[in-house]
Protein backbone atom coordinates (compact mmCIF):
# COMPACT_ATOMS: atom_id res chain seq x y z
CA UNK A 1 0.00 0.00 0.00
CA UNK A 2 1.28 3.48 -0.84
CA UNK A 3 0.68 6.26 1.67
CA UNK A 4 0.49 9.94 0.80
CA UNK A 5 2.55 12.51 2.67
CA UNK A 6 2.00 16.25 3.08
CA UNK A 7 4.78 18.31 1.53
CA UNK A 8 5.23 22.05 1.18
CA UNK A 9 7.37 24.45 -0.84
CA UNK A 10 7.65 28.00 0.50
CA UNK A 11 8.02 31.18 -1.54
CA UNK A 12 9.08 34.46 0.04
CA UNK A 13 9.03 36.44 -3.23
CA UNK A 14 5.37 36.26 -4.28
CA UNK A 15 5.84 32.94 -6.07
CA UNK A 16 8.76 33.90 -8.33
CA UNK A 17 10.85 31.12 -6.74
CA UNK A 18 10.17 28.34 -4.22
CA UNK A 19 12.42 26.73 -1.63
CA UNK A 20 13.14 23.04 -1.29
CA UNK A 21 10.29 20.61 -0.61
CA UNK A 22 9.57 20.14 3.10
CA UNK A 23 7.98 16.82 4.10
CA UNK A 24 5.61 17.87 6.88
CA UNK A 25 3.88 14.61 7.76
CA UNK A 26 6.66 12.03 7.15
CA UNK A 27 3.89 9.44 7.15
CA UNK A 28 4.63 5.73 6.84
CA UNK A 29 1.44 4.17 8.21
CA UNK A 30 -1.41 6.39 7.02
CA UNK A 31 -2.58 8.77 4.33
CA UNK A 32 -2.22 12.49 5.02
CA UNK A 33 -5.41 14.03 3.64
CA UNK A 34 -7.55 17.17 3.65
CA UNK A 35 -4.76 19.70 4.24
CA UNK A 36 -5.39 23.26 5.34
CA UNK A 37 -3.02 26.20 5.61
CA UNK A 38 -3.26 29.47 7.50
CA UNK A 39 -0.75 32.31 7.87
CA UNK A 40 -0.64 35.44 10.03
CA UNK A 41 2.49 37.56 10.23
CA UNK A 42 5.47 35.20 10.56
CA UNK A 43 3.28 32.28 11.68
CA UNK A 44 2.22 29.46 9.34
CA UNK A 45 -0.04 26.61 10.48
CA UNK A 46 -0.56 23.49 8.35
CA UNK A 47 -3.29 21.03 9.35
CA UNK A 48 -4.32 17.67 7.90
CA UNK A 49 -5.89 14.34 8.82
CA UNK A 50 -3.89 11.10 9.24
CA UNK A 51 -6.14 8.32 7.95
CA UNK A 52 -5.81 4.56 7.52
CA UNK A 53 -8.12 1.57 7.95
CA UNK A 54 -8.24 1.92 11.74
CA UNK A 55 -7.39 5.56 12.44
CA UNK A 56 -8.62 9.08 11.62
CA UNK A 57 -6.56 11.66 13.56
CA UNK A 58 -6.09 15.43 13.13
CA UNK A 59 -2.48 16.62 12.86
CA UNK A 60 -0.72 19.97 12.55
CA UNK A 61 2.69 21.60 12.18
CA UNK A 62 3.52 25.20 13.09
CA UNK A 63 6.17 27.57 11.81
CA UNK A 64 7.04 30.88 13.44
CA UNK A 65 9.60 31.95 10.80
CA UNK A 66 7.54 32.37 7.61
CA UNK A 67 7.56 28.64 6.82
CA UNK A 68 11.33 28.26 6.77
CA UNK A 69 11.24 25.65 9.57
CA UNK A 70 8.46 23.77 11.32
CA UNK A 71 8.11 22.27 14.79
CA UNK A 72 7.13 18.64 15.43
CA UNK A 73 3.91 17.05 14.20
CA UNK A 74 1.19 17.77 16.76
CA UNK A 75 -1.72 15.37 17.20
CA UNK A 76 -4.89 15.76 19.23
CA UNK A 77 -5.10 13.02 21.86
CA UNK A 78 -8.30 11.16 22.67
CA UNK A 79 -8.30 12.93 26.03
CA UNK A 80 -8.30 16.35 24.34
CA UNK A 81 -4.62 17.11 24.89
CA UNK A 82 -2.11 18.01 22.17
CA UNK A 83 1.08 16.00 21.96
CA UNK A 84 3.97 15.33 19.63
CA UNK A 85 3.53 12.44 17.22
CA UNK A 86 5.99 9.57 17.14
CA UNK A 87 8.53 9.77 14.32
CA UNK A 88 7.51 7.90 11.17
CA UNK A 89 3.79 8.44 11.67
Amino acid sequence: MTFHEKCLRVSNDVGATCGDKINLSNTTASDSQDAGISADGNNVVITWWERNQTSNEPAAKISTDNGQTFGPVLKLGTNGTIGEAEEGG
